[in-house]
């Protein structure tokens, strides 16, 4: 599969390593597609890199990666993305540790709004990168939501949250994020009493 990974900040490289060495296609969009360190980890990974527009265009998938207060410049940067499948990494998060949406929206369906031809999907921002890395614990894989609307896509995402060795969890719809979205200042919250990165989520089944 032919990946654009937008970002290669630690959510970024983490899931571009990830699927390029379970054998995916990953191209690393960049404002800077020629700069030491990405070209060294392409280089590491057989993967490559490109200016935004570029990296977008020739994917399947194209997974944001990137700070929330950025996203205007990468979608703008981005171009069409219709008929692609979209995973939304960000959090919208503002000052007070506060999610920017809440209740009756959330990030991802504004995301969807602003792209109508796309296939919007919540995933990997409940997580630190460490997670990325390595996401079992003592044999257990940690649990990793996702939630969207396109039943093909669902399938597609499924497979590459299963690739970086979660346990993939089908939150339903997109209208979902608004419950995932959260998790992530529960995850800082949990880290911060703890003492540690090295915490995750699971969900137990019967």
């Amino acid at each position: 599969m032919k990946i654009a990974v937008i970002g290669n900040g630690h959510i970024g490289a983490g899931l571009g390593r990830a699927w390029a060495k379970a054998g995916h296609g990953v191209t690393f969009g960049s404002r800077d597609p020629g700069g030491e360190e990405l070209r060294a980890m392409c280089q590491e990974l057989g993967a490559s890199a490109a200016p935004v527009a570029e990296a977008a265009r020739g994917a399947e998938v194209v997974a944001l990666a990137v700070p929330y207060g950025a996203l205007d410049g990468v979608l703008q940067a981005a171009g069409d993305l219709a008929g692609k499948v979209v995973i939304d990494c960000t959090n919208a998060v503002e000052a007070g540790m506060r999610l920017k949406y809440g209740g009756a929206t959330s990030a991802a369906e504004e995301l969807q709004k602003r792209l109508p031809g796309a296939k919007v999907f919540k995933s990997f921002n409940a997580q630190g990168a460490e997670n990325l890395t390595d996401p079992v614990y003592g044999g257990v894989p940690a649990t990793n939501f996702f939630c969207g609307d396109d039943a093909a896509g669902r399938a597609v995402v499924k497979r590459l949250v299963e690739d970086v060795g979660f346990d993939a969890v089908d939150a339903g719809p997109l209208s979902s994020a608004r419950y995932v979205e959260p998790l992530m200042l529960l995850w800082v919250t949990a880290s911060r009493a703890l003492g540690t990165r090295d915490v995750a989520f699971k969900l137990l089944r019967r």
